[in-house]
C-alpha cells in the first residue's frame, strides 16, 4: 500500500526530474542557437536558486553533468561558434549545486580575465569558492598570484599566499611564494620567517637549497641596513 510519504517522495523526485530534463534541453537548444539578424538569443535555463531546491537528493550528480555542458560551451566559444553571455549563468548554477566544486570556482576565475578581461570578477569568483572551501590552497593562491602578477601588489599577494600556506593542503609553494611577496613588499623580517618556516617543512632538496641562499641574503641585507630612530638591534633568544 502507498502512503502518503511515498506519493510525496515519488511526487519530488518527479519534478527533480523534471527539472533536470528543462535544464538539459535548455542546454541542447543552444548548441542549435544561431544569431538572428537583431544579434539576439534567447535561452530559458533556470536560476541556480531553482535549481538547487528542485534538484535535492542528486545535486552533486547535476552539477557535473552541468559543468560537463559548461566545458562544451566554452569550447564553443573558443572555436568561434558563441559568446559568453550565458558564463554567469552558468557557473552560478554549478556552484549553487555543488558548493564544493572547487575546480569550477577555479576555472571560471581565469576565464573571467584571460576571456572577459574581469580580473575582479575573477577575484570575486575565488573568495566565493573560499567561503565554501576555507581549507583548499588552490583558491587563495590564485587570488595572491594575480594580485601579485597583474596588479604588482605585493603586500595584497602576501597575505593570500600566506592565507593558501596556512590550508592543510598546502604545499611547498604557497610557502615558497609568500616569503617571496613579503621580500618583493619590502617586509624583509617577515620574509625572513618565512623562508626559515619553510626550511624547517620541506624535505625537497631544491626548497632547501633555495631557502638557504634567501635567508643568507636577507639576513645580509638586514645586518647591514643601519637602524632607524629607536629601533634597537636584534638580540638571539
Amino acid at each position: 500500500m502507498t502512503t502518503h510519504w511515498d506519493m510525496g517522495r515519488v511526487g519530488r523526485s518527479v519534478a527533480a526530474f523534471c527539472c533536470l530534463l528543462i535544464v538539459v534541453g535548455s542546454l541542447l537548444s543552444y548548441e542549435g542557437l544561431r544569431r538572428s539578424e537583431n544579434g539576439q538569443e534567447h535561452l530559458y535555463f533556470p536560476s541556480g536558486r531553482f535549481l538547487r531546491e528542485a534538484t535535492v537528493g542528486f545535486r552533486e550528480a547535476a552539477a557535473d553533468y552541468l559543468w560537463f555542458r559548461f566545458i562544451q560551451y566554452y569550447g564553443a566559444f573558443e572555436k568561434g561558434d558563441n559568446d559568453l553571455r550565458y558564463f554567469d549563468l552558468l557557473v552560478d548554477a554549478v556552484v549553487r549545486l555543488d558548493p564544493k566544486f572547487v575546480e569550477a570556482y577555479h576555472f571560471a576565475s581565469l576565464v573571467a580575465w584571460s576571456n572577459l578581461g574581469s580580473f575582479p570578477h575573477s577575484i570575486d569568483l575565488l573568495k566565493q569558492g573560499i567561503l565554501h572551501n576555507p581549507d583548499v590552497a588552490k583558491l587563495p593562491f590564485q587570488i595572491g598570484f594575480t594580485y601579485y602578477v597583474f596588479y604588482k601588489d605585493y603586500p595584497r599577494a602576501s597575505f593570500w599566499f600566506e592565507t593558501a600556506a596556512k590550508c592543510s593542503d598546502s604545499t611547498d609553494r604557497e610557502k615558497r611564494f609568500a616569503a617571496f611577496a613579503r621580500h618583493r613588499a619590502g617586509d624583509e623580517r617577515v620574509s625572513l620567517e618565512l623562508w626559515k618556516n619553510l626550511l624547517e617543512s620541506t624535505d625537497n632538496p631544491q626548497m632547501i637549497e633555495l631557502s638557504t641562499k634567501m635567508i643568507a641574503e636577507i639576513s645580509a641585507k638586514l645586518q647591514a641596513r643601519p637602524l632607524v630612530g629607536p629601533q634597537a638591534p636584534e638580540v638571539s633568544p
